[in-house]
């Protein structure tokens, strides 16, 4: 009975070993193919650049300063509350 018993835990554990094996498998492959198609996108993505960038100064069409004082009117410390 011992042996019975043994062998059952041994085919159980086999099993559990193979599918872990075929999983492990499968998730590589998904993650090479993943990475595959990562590369291939990057190289499509340096192909269509431009040859040479030249950035433009930034010249702004108009005068940014503020026009009025941002200051607030009041004072915008909580005070205590009073009692009615």
């Amino acid at each position: 009975m011992n042996e019975e018993k043994k062998d059952f835990s041994t085919s159980v554990a086999d099993e559990v070993e193979k599918s872990v094996k075929e999983k492990s498998a499968k998730a590589e492959n998904f993650v090479r193919n993943a990475l595959d198609s990562f590369e291939e996108f990057i190289y499509q993505l340096v192909a269509i650049r431009p040859k040479e960038y030249r950035p433009r100064d930034f010249t702004p069409t108009r005068d940014f300063t503020p026009t009025r004082d941002f200051t607030p009117k009041r004072d915008l410390k909580k005070t205590k509350k009073r009692a009615i």
